[in-house]
């Protein structure tokens, strides 16, 4: 479905992507991981439009994007989150996720600002926020929601773009450990209902028990890739989140890292 190739991205003399190639499978859960700085985010940019490589190629369904524009893209059915979430503070949650669906033709439902919305696509908001357990907060101003709130109206809200692919930048970033849990229902639940994942987070319990195959990323480069377990397991990954003298620790560190059931996440 996804297949960035031999991509490229500076900014001045950092090079932020470093010839990184990856591909993401129709209905697959895959996880990208790194300490920051690796280029995470910068490949992210770059797939969804909101960065231009300087080398390089990404396809999306056999078709070109990597010279589109991010808008372009989403309709394509390519959507992205971003690890601040974004939206429009002063107006209410109902109203931020009507502004992100795809509804056209006739509005016959007036909002209190006047605006006037199909009942179908109204129902369909309130549905998806209640999945989310946003639906007593939709006449809330977005600004006053909590911040593990906003992770999941920037979730929510980007399912009513029709996403075939969903990229989600460090959603259980700043989430307690109850609402990681439902995050991961929500993510797999999707992907039964036929959405593609390719998901960014420093939480390694969370990739270990969403994802089923893993890209490290390190300075810019892949340096693994493979079934979750056996990269966060990797040696070069170990060091690169622990360090060499816990690498090295009677193999403790290899140890805890490969069981995906371990009780406590390593989040930064």
């Amino acid at each position: 479905m996804l297949e960035a190739s031999a991509v490229h991205l500076s900014y001045g003399g950092l090079r932020a992507v470093d010839n990184v190639s990856l591909s993401v499978e129709a209905g697959r859960i895959v996880g990208l991981i790194g300490t920051n700085g690796a280029g995470k985010t910068s490949l992210f940019n770059v797939i969804s439009g909101f960065a231009r490589a300087d080398r390089g190629t990404i396809t999306f369904e056999g078709a070109r994007i990597d010279s589109e524009h991010a808008s372009a893209i989403a309709r394509r059915g390519l959507v992205r989150t971003f690890q601040t979430p974004l939206g429009f503070p002063r107006m209410t949650v109902l109203e931020n996720m009507l502004v992100f669906s795809r509804h056209d033709g006739k509005a016959r439902h007036r909002l209190a600002g006047g605006s006037r919305v199909p009942d179908d696509v109204l129902q369909e908001a309130m549905r998806t926020l209640d999945e989310f357990g946003l639906a007593a907060r939709a006449d809330i101003w977005v600004q006053d929601l909590a911040a593990p709130e906003l992770k999941m109206l920037e979730f929510a809200r980007a399912m009513m773009a029709q996403p075939k692919l969903m990229m989600l930048d460090e959603p259980a970033a700043g989430v307690n450990p109850a609402l990681i849990e439902s995050l991961v229902r929500h993510i797999k639940d999707l992907r039964e209902r036929g959405v593609t994942f390719l998901i960014v987070d420093h939480n390694l319990k969370f990739i270990a028990e969403v994802c089923e195959e893993v890209y490290a990323m390190a300075d810019g480069r892949i340096i693994a890739h493979g079934p979750s377990a056996e990269v966060i397991a990797n040696p070069d990954v170990i060091r690169l989140y622990i360090g060499e003298a816990a690498d090295k620790a009677d193999g403790r560190a290899e140890q805890s890292f490969t069981s995906t059931n371990h009780e406590q996440g390593v989040q930064q």
